[in-house]
């Protein structure tokens, strides 16, 4: 004991043995053993004291006594905030108690002791277990923190079935406020509905920052505006607007815009797209506005600067889809003039003249005119004689008196 009491258990642990093994018959006997039970429990290591006890025939434990030792020692360690002992230990105990006693006291501490010790793996594994159990005394802790989890990494799906668990054991208001703000979030682009509901109860709350009410007043809004309701989605975009300098606000901003577009009022849409692309920096929703935009140059048959909004998007934006989207409608408006041209083209080549382009002079007949009969003029018949005459006239020239023929040249 003296050993043990000074913080050197394995050398308590070798003279505990020696007792135990030589002088079974004494009153020292039992005092051995209980000394060995503390030392092996202070190393965490009960399982070689129950090795121990197996080996002497004449003591006997019960395994709800080995199942009690086992899950002491782990928590004796984790009280004492040795957590990776602790963690070695309640694992220990949990692959030989699989239905022991303690075996969700076990699991629970397992997992917070793996916690502390970094390995959150370890921990998901052992809260999720106790969920599955279904134990009442750590059910809600255990929901909390695979909740809060699965949240942080934006897994929704697994984050909303917590939630939706915890929902129905939330201790305080706190956690219920939690409950239903990341319900809101974590089906706003899975279940709708869902989402709605949530967020009519968050726009209730006592206290609500700005954007907390963005985010719930825009799911409201695109409720409205999905059901046909226009008027009211209007009213609640506007809001939006007011509250937010955000996404949210950007993506009421856009909704105005389109709406004056369908009420068919294009000045009002553009300048609330240029409102928007100088207030809010969300270039997923000023690329969308600008589409917006040149469908609003399209309606004015300003053909030039639709193509010329709808290229700037192609050409600089990062969102395929919508880059897709520019570019289906650049398509159609080149096609669209290709039309036009060829229309032109055929309304040159077919020249419609009426009767009416021309004018006619019409007089009248007079019935006592008379044609006149024109002079009849002498016809000279010799043709020959005049064909000599021309011939003469033309190739006889005046004859030079002193002319020498000259003789030709000898060779």
């Amino acid at each position: 004991m003296i050993y043990f009491n000074s913080g050197m258990a394995e050398l308590a642990i070798t003279e505990f043995l020696f007792v135990v093994n030589n002088y079974q018959q004494t009153k020292y006997f039992k005092e051995a053993l209980s000394g060995l039970q503390s030392a092996y429990a202070s190393l965490a290591k009960i399982e070689e004291y129950l090795a121990v006890i197996e080996s002497l025939p004449e003591i006997s434990i019960t395994p709800a006594e080995q199942d009690s030792l086992t899950y002491n020692t782990a928590f004796m360690k984790f009280s004492e905030m040795d957590y990776k002992v602790a963690k070695n230990a309640f694992d220990k105990y949990i692959q030989r108690f699989e239905n022991g006693i303690f075996i969700n006291d076990a699991t629970y501490y397992n997992a917070i002791s793996s916690l502390k010790i970094g390995d959150t793996t370890s921990a998901v594994i052992n809260y999720e277990k106790v969920v599955e159990s279904g134990s009442a005394s750590y059910q809600e802790n255990a929901l909390i923190f695979l909740a809060r989890r699965s949240y942080k990494v934006d897994d929704y799906e697994k984050s909303n079935i917590y939630y939706a668990k915890l929902s129905d054991l939330a201790s305080s208001n706190s956690i219920q406020r939690e409950v239903v703000i990341r319900l809101m979030i974590g089906n706003e682009r899975t279940d709708k509905i869902v989402a709605l509901k949530y967020a009519k109860q968050v726009i209730e709350f006592d206290k609500t920052d700005n954007w907390l009410l963005s985010r719930a007043y825009i799911i409201i809004a695109r409720d409205e505006f999905d059901s046909g309701n226009y008027a009211k989605s209007k009213s609640s975009f506007e809001t939006v607007t007011q509250l937010s300098t955000f996404d949210e606000g950007a993506e009421a901003k856009y909704y105005l815009a389109y709406l004056s577009y369908l009420d068919g009022d294009l000045v009002m849409a553009e300048q609330l797209i240029f409102a928007l692309a100088e207030d809010y920096s969300s270039d997923h929703f000023i690329a969308k506005a600008f589409i917006l935009l040149s469908d609003i140059y399209v309606a004015q048959d300003n053909l030039f600067q639709a193509k010329a909004t709808l290229e700037s998007i192609i050409e600089n934006h990062d969102d395929q889809d919508l880059v897709n989207i520019a570019r289906k409608k650049w398509e159609l408006i080149v096609e669209s003039e290709k039309e036009i041209a060829v229309d032109q083209v055929k309304e040159q080549s077919f020249i419609e003249i009426s009767e009416d382009a021309f004018e006619y002079k019409v007089q009248e007949i007079d019935e006592d005119y008379i044609v006149p009969i024109t002079e009849i003029l002498p016809v000279e018949t010799d043709s020959i004689k005049t064909t000599n005459e021309n011939i003469l006239k033309d190739e006889v020239q005046e004859i030079d008196e002193d002319y020498v023929v000259p003789f030709p040249e000898q060779y």
